[in-house]
């Protein structure tokens, strides 16, 4: 029958090129069902995935052999926030993506991963919080027409100091920020709010949300220190469960950072979890 002879070939036709071994060069996903295989016994490899010319391929790559890590890089991002790079570090690490059209341009859009460095995430926290925070995590949702950006921060490793309006973060580390705001991922935020999941034990329990300009605070050092400080909400010592909204909104392309609201305690933090929620439009 007819469709049974088309859904064959396409299912023999799934594998459009053989092993891409070599360590540099373009990929191209270039028909419905295209998978490529990438093998790095050579070496880590760095390789660009075209963009497509067309919408509605759907299509995949896969580490099949790691001799180091595939860096790739989509073309015209991956992503609403226009994330370019994704990383395979291991044998299996895989990657599906699927091709649109805004505006008369085409885009990937990644549909399904495993293992890979794939993000959607609204914001990404600075070197100064990843290196030493137990976790952070943060994404962004669409809602009709609003964005809807949660993070998520286990502070256990943090430090705080003895001076309000310090930056906590990892001791003595620049980039403390928890990420960034921009436009294009989040919306131009208009509400928000502050929940305490886990309160914090160790450091200062009084704990800040600011924003300012640029991204390069350094831990113990003040926060007024940075271009165009401003506090978006102030609590008293948390506990489990309190919720304290945004009195002021980030502006687009501003830094988000979590500062000593109290100045009792310089302490490194062994618990605590606060969830930051912003709307934008």
């Amino acid at each position: 029958m007819p469709g049974h002879s088309e859904a064959f070939k396409m299912y023999q036709s799934a594998i459009s090129q053989k092993p891409h071994k070599a360590t540099t060069g373009t990929l191209t996903i270039d028909r419905y069902g295209c998978v490529i295989p990438v093998d790095t016994t050579a070496g880590a490899a760095a390789l660009t995935l075209a963009r497509p010319t067309k919408a509605g391929i759907v299509g995949g790559i896969v580490l099949t052999v790691d001799g180091g890590d595939l860096t790739l890089t989509v073309t015209g991002g991956y992503n609403a926030g226009a994330e370019t790079v994704i990383v395979f570090a291991d044998a299996g690490d895989f990657l599906m993506v699927y091709s649109i059209d805004v505006g008369g341009t085409y885009y990937w859009r990644v549909v399904s991963q495993e293992g890979t460095s794939v993000s959607d995430l609204a914001v990404t926290a600075g070197a100064g919080i990843t290196a030493a925070a137990d976790n952070i995590a943060s994404s962004v949702t669409k809602i009709g027409s609003l964005y809807k950006t949660t993070i998520v921060i286990d502070i256990d490793g943090l430090h705080s100091s003895t001076t309000l309006g310090d930056i906590i973060g990892g001791t003595g580390l620049a980039s403390c920020h928890i990420g960034q705001i921009t436009a294009a991922s989040c919306g131009t935020i208009f509400a928000g709010q502050v929940e305490c999941i886990e309160a914090p034990v160790g450091g200062d329990a009084d704990i800040d949300l600011y924003c300012a300009t640029v991204g390069t605070g350094t831990e113990d050092t003040a926060i007024g220190d940075l271009e165009e400080d401003a506090l978006l909400a102030a609590a008293s010592t948390w506990t489990a469960g309190a919720v304290h909204p945004l009195t002021a909104y980030p502006p687009t392309t501003e830094f988000l950072y979590l500062t000593v609201g109290a100045g009792l305690t310089a302490a490194a933090y062994t618990a605590g979890i606060l969830k930051i929620e912003l709307w934008g439009k």
